[in-house]
């Protein structure tokens, strides 16, 4: 049994139904944001160059203004991996002491070597095994 793919607005959240291909100027009906901007797009992505997994596409300025960007696919909900990210983040930080975490090794706060002794003291504890 195949489910619908079902879509949200970025900004609210709000679930969505489309009956037909949404315009370059329709609006959310919950908070009247843009629907075709680049945030709505499952090729949006803030770490990505020009914030577009989407090789061709062209530059937009306004990622919440709505535009005629050929490349756009309305995101569907579940598609983004924003859950794992924050998994692999959260390790991440873990690993290298961010945010208190962890209680690993790491996780005491950074203190800058004084002398040049030190440095190469710290850079050798750091590497015996």
């Amino acid at each position: 049994m195949q489910t619908e793919p079902r879509h949200q607005c970025y900004k609210c959240e709000e679930e969505l139904v489309f009956d037909v291909k949404i315009g370059r100027l329709d609006t959310c009906p919950n908070c009247s944001a843009y629907l075709h901007s680049c945030r709505n797009c499952r090729f949006w992505s803030p770490s990505a160059h020009n914030q577009c997994i989407e090789n061709q596409g062209e530059f937009i300025r306004d990622r919440e203004a709505g535009n005629f960007c050929n490349w756009f696919s309305f995101r569907v909900i579940g598609e983004d991996n924003s859950a794992e990210l924050n998994k692999a983040k959260s390790k991440l930080d873990a690993l290298f002491g961010v945010g208190g975490g962890g209680g690993g090794p790491q996780s005491a706060p950074v203190v800058s070597p004084k002398t040049d002794g030190d440095a190469r003291a710290r850079l050798e504890a750091l590497f015996k095994k």
